[in-house]
């Protein structure tokens, strides 16, 4: 009902303004019409333009609404953006983050993922080829655990794995899987990546791992990320699952404003992917 509440005074609100702006607007037909009697006749009023500007309205609804949508839209952004600046430090050099590539590389690639989902198993490939094709950036994992029990499981093994520095590797695994996540799976996946199984069980559980998880919620809610795959690069948060292409060119944007803005650009010293022995 909140999210109902605030469409409809979004709505008001882009309306009044609306009608404001065209009355505003007719303004000048009003001051110009200051000619003899004779010409009385084509006087607009207040009232006229008022009805004119009412009648437009009624008769053109959708522009309301995609006032009111760019309006939600760019304060989303904003609100975001804000969101990313705040949280920076968390975001791009959290050290309980995994991640792959360089680890001073001039680019971060900030993805929030669940286990469970497909579309995050489809971009794994490309974020490996961005990595091996780039050997400025770096791609920082965060689980989010958001379809279900078996996402969580799933997080908490991934993240006791990373404790035994054989992240990758599991993660690797556990992507290419297809079908149900239970522990019968993790244990599998967690011997075939050269775990310690007991080990990860147990720190699984851990206050680390629980800790690191509830930071990624954390950082999710406020930035407004509640799908996966979610991505941050710079100040810029994209949703879905980006193309190898599509990342290209937004790392070459993001490369061209930091160097139009003087930032720093380390030099390139690549720290490849773990691959899968």
């Amino acid at each position: 009902m909140s999210d109902i509440r605030l469409y409809r005074r979004l709505t008001l609100r882009a309306t009044a303004l609306t009608f404001s702006a065209l009355v505003a607007f007719s303004a000048p037909v009003l001051a110009q019409n200051t000619e003899p009697a004779k010409k009385a006749d084509s006087v607009l009023t207040r009232g006229d333009v008022e009805s004119i500007v009412r009648d437009f309205i009624t008769q053109n609804p959708q522009l309301i609404l995609t006032s009111v949508d760019a309006y939600q839209q760019r304060t989303m952004q904003e609100q975001q953006t804000a969101a990313v600046e705040m949280n920076k430090d968390r975001l791009f050099r959290n050290e309980r983050s995994p991640f792959i590539g360089n680890e001073k590389g001039d680019v971060t690639i900030v993805e929030f993922f669940d286990y469970n989902c497909g579309y995050c198993k489809k971009v794994l490939p490309e974020l490996q080829a961005l990595v091996k094709e780039d050997p400025n950036v770096k791609i920082v994992f965060k689980e989010l655990p958001i379809l279900g029990p078996s996402s969580e499981l799933a997080a908490k093994w991934a993240l006791a794995a990373h404790r035994q520095s054989k992240y990758f590797e599991f993660h690797s695994l556990l992507m290419k899987h297809q079908g149900q996540i239970n522990a019968d799976v993790l244990t599998r996946l967690a011997t075939e990546a050269g775990l310690n199984v007991d080990k990860a069980r147990q720190d699984a559980e851990g206050t680390e791992v629980l800790i690191s998880l509830e930071q990624n919620r954390s950082l999710a809610s406020q930035m407004n990320i509640n799908g996966t795959p979610a991505f941050v690069l710079g100040e810029e948060i994209v949703p879905g699952a980006l193309p190898l292409s599509e990342m290209k060119v937004k790392i070459q944007e993001l490369r061209r404003k930091n160097a139009a803005t003087g930032a720093p650009t380390p030099a390139p010293t690549p720290t490849p992917a773990p691959e899968k022995k």
